[in-house]
């Protein structure tokens, strides 16, 4: 029996550009029938045909039972396919996933690493109360896989098991702690990304890990990392001001050494957050924001106004020194730069600098297209 392959199916639709339902009707026909088929070759190839018409809006939740016995085949090549089609296909709803537990345990236990990692991967797309309660310790466990690649991957999912059960939490806090001084910098940076994301909604609970951070902060090199080091820090320095002047330090350093814009931005948000009276660092912020409002990147130049404002609330003069600069900004071509800008300006008008920005405000209007003669 001759089957179409993936590529076949691809090949036909763009065959059947006029009557592609009809051609994918056809299609559906076949591949119900190799799904009745014992060979597992035969099953996965229509798994995977399967996946892809998914991917084109069509429902294949009927075929959940047929996706669980390719995922069970022994046989890497077609679990991978089964695996790829559960998650895209699989959700809270889907029944058929309370069969799934004692198969993914097994993976997960593999001494294939590449299966494992597979079981992990696919669990974060499709997790569901019940898997997360069940599989919560089986993952737990993989954070002291001697592998790199699995830890990684098992931090990462640890966070998904939080969400699906919280009260996992708590007995896995005191491991994911440990992560953060992992030997490998993968690790590492999975464990900072998995707290971050869980400070985010309560900051205060994760104040005891500050001195973890602030050495990860003054050692990494990795620029992803320390943004989301320095944004969880923006959250903590509200709620502890002596943070701030340990911080000044490092970010005054960050900010004068990187080139990644990214990570400049960062340094300078945490500063405005966290210590709005310390001058110098402040005075160092508004002159690394010029280089965002003078940077062609409209987005960059957007932010640097964005920022300019946030300081300009405390302190005005300081953003008054480059009262010119963000005047330019009027002339420029996207109007939310020009609004920010003239919010920015309005902020800035005392008795000293109202005639000059009123006369400059005038020649813009006589520059501008549709002004009455």
């Amino acid at each position: 029996m001759f089957e179409k392959t993936l590529s076949d199916l691809v090949r036909g639709l763009r065959a059947h550009k006029i009557n592609e339902h009809q051609f994918i009707a056809n299609c559906m026909v076949e591949i119900k029938k190799e799904l009745k088929q014992e060979n597992v070759m035969i099953k996965a190839n229509a798994v995977s045909k399967l996946t892809y018409l998914q991917m084109l809006g069509y429902d294949i939740s009927w075929a959940a039972f047929n996706v669980i016995e390719v995922m069970s085949s022994t046989k890497f090549t077609y679990k991978r396919i089964g695996y790829l089609a559960a998650t895209q296909s699989f959700h809270d709803e889907t029944d058929v996933i309370m069969l799934t537990t004692n198969m993914i345990r097994k993976d997960l236990s593999s001494h294939h690493q590449y299966e494992a990692g597979l079981a992990l991967d696919g669990l974060g797309c499709f997790m569901t109360p019940d898997l997360a309660r069940d599989l919560a310790n089986d993952v737990l466990t993989l954070t002291t896989s001697t592998k790199p690649y699995i830890r990684k991957r098992a931090v990462l999912l640890l966070y998904k098991i939080f969400l699906k059960f919280p009260d996992a939490l708590r007995p896995a806090f005191p491991r994911l702690k440990e992560k953060l001084e992992d030997s490998d910098p993968g690790v590492q940076s999975a464990a900072v990304s998995v707290i971050c994301e869980l400070a985010r909604k309560n900051p205060k609970n994760y104040l005891s890990l500050a001195p973890i951070f602030f050495k990860l902060l003054t050692t990494s090199s990795n620029n992803w990392m320390l943004i989301k080091i320095i944004k969880l820090f923006a959250a903590l320095t509200p709620l502890e001001p002596r943070l701030g002047k340990k911080l000044v330090e490092p970010l005054t350093t960050l900010i004068n050494s990187t080139s990644a814009m990214s990570l400049l931005y960062e340094c300078i948000h945490t500063i405005i957050t966290g210590m709005p009276s310390h001058n110098a660092a402040l005075q160092l912020c508004v002159s690394k924001l010029t280089l965002f409002i003078e940077d062609s990147d409209q987005n960059l130049k957007y932010l640097g106004l964005v920022a300019m404002s946030r300081i300009l609330e405390g302190h005005p003069k300081m953003v008054q020194q480059h009262k010119d600069l963000i005047m330019e900004c009027l002339d420029d071509r996207d109007e939310t730069i020009r609004l920010r800008a003239l919010d920015l300006i309005s902020g800035m008008i005392s008795k000293k600098t109202l005639p000059d920005i009123v006369k400059r405000l005038m020649e813009h209007m006589d520059q501008s297209e549709g002004t009455s003669e």
